[in-house]
């Protein structure tokens, strides 16, 4: 009877361990972003387009570079965007 019980359970255990939804890490996120109160925010991979209503910064108009991340940062609630892209 304890021999039959600990079967069970062991193997309880490993059907657990199977069918569990872990990935092991393979699934891709969506991007992690960053927001402190609205004051600062940065989204990385945004390729977003901004609002009329914010002052647009583009990185290629502060220096020159062919790879570009498609980050996007934004300061004071938008007011001031950042692109990289």
């Amino acid at each position: 009877m304890r021999c039959n019980s600990i079967l069970i359970c062991s193997l309880l255990s490993i059907l657990a361990l199977v069918l569990s939804a872990c990935d092991a890490g393979k699934a891709s996120m969506a991007p992690e972003e960053t927001n402190v109160l609205g004051i600062y925010k940065h989204v990385p991979q945004a390729y977003s387009p901004t609002t009329p209503n914010s002052i647009t910064i583009n990185s290629d108009e502060l220096y020159t570079r062919k790879n570009f991340s498609g980050d996007k940062t934004t300061l004071l609630w938008g007011l001031v965007t950042i692109e990289d892209y």
